[in-house]
C-alpha cells in the first residue's frame, strides 16, 4: 500500500486544512480542533495511506466504512 504524507496548508482557531504532498493525488482534508472531525474536500487516492501531524493533531489509520 504506498504512503502519502499530509501537510498543514491553512490553519485557524477551529480548524486544520491538510494536503497531500504527492502531486497525482490530491486528497485535502479539515480537521475540527476544539471539536474533533474529519471533513474530505477531495478523495484523492484512496487506496492509499494518509499520514500527517500539526503538534496535537495528528490523521494516521483512518478507515471509512
Amino acid at each position: 500500500m504506498a504512503s502519502h504524507e499530509m501537510v498543514c496548508e491553512a490553519e485557524n482557531a477551529h480548524e486544520v486544512l491538510f494536503v497531500c504532498t504527492d502531486d497525482a493525488c490530491g486528497r485535502r482534508v479539515v480537521v475540527g480542533k476544539a471539536r474533533p472531525g474529519l471533513t474530505v474536500i477531495d478523495r484523492g487516492d484512496f487506496s492509499a495511506r494518509h499520514v500527517g501531524s500539526l503538534g496535537g493533531i495528528s490523521i494516521e489509520g483512518v478507515d471509512v466504512a
